[in-house]
């Protein structure tokens, strides 16, 4: 459906000028949008498929994403933090990749990722919480929510890259894309963040009241 591309724009565009607190309005405005469409046009059962697909890519890419903007908006350190979580995330699948490809023994979900072992994803908690503690070079966290938000952003980074294998088996295709050869498209590249950002975004406003 094109127009679920120009609905998913609306919502990292409508929380850059707006705010976080714009989003239940737009949620609110693309379900009705989307329902009145597609009844208008299709059968209920087709329509009724449509529209879950559609909201349910906007809510996956789109409003996870707007994560990273308001985690931009959160603090005077916001610029900070987002350099941290993309740097957490993207070593922690690294670390991932590369020690599960070399020692990786032990399959952790062979009937969704048949590549992805224990060893890897042990190795994303561990690899994550170093690139956390890096980050104190820069964002003054006490060692404790240091470690901790290691190993939360190793664990969810897995869980990302899970769910988006789940998705293209799902679906019967390799990658999504091929604007980037050998990663399985863009969004391989911006899964774990898709699950690790939110994370981090609330758990900064929560324990650090930011």
């Amino acid at each position: 459906m094109p127009e679920g591309i120009l609905l998913g724009l609306l919502i990292p565009v409508g929380v850059y000028l707006r705010g976080e607190g714009v989003l239940p309005i737009l949620l609110v405005f693309i379900i009705l949008f989307l329902c009145l469409r597609q009844f208008i046009h299709l059968k209920i059962r087709q329509a009724f498929v449509n529209v879950s697909l559609t909201l349910g890519g906007v809510l996956y890419i789109s409003f996870l994403f707007s994560y990273i903007i308001s985690l931009r908006d959160i603090s005077s350190l916001g610029a900070r933090l987002v350099v941290t979580i993309f740097f957490a995330t993207w070593m922690g699948d690294a670390g991932a990749y590369l020690i599960g490809e070399k020692w990786g023994k032990h399959k952790l979900f062979p009937r969704v990722s048949p590549h992805k072992s224990w060893e890897g994803f042990i190795s994303a908690l561990l690899v994550s919480c170093v690139a956390m503690f890096i980050s104190r070079m820069w964002l003054f966290f006490p060692l404790v929510h240091t470690l901790i938000l290691g190993v939360l952003i190793g664990a969810m980074g897995q869980m990302g890259d899970f769910f988006e294998s789940m998705l293209k088996r799902e679906v019967g295709i390799k990658d999504f894309g091929k604007i980037l050869p050998g990663h399985g498209g863009v969004l391989d590249r911006f899964d774990s963040l898709l699950f690790t950002v939110p994370l981090f975004y609330y758990y900064i406003k929560l324990v650090f009241g930011m």
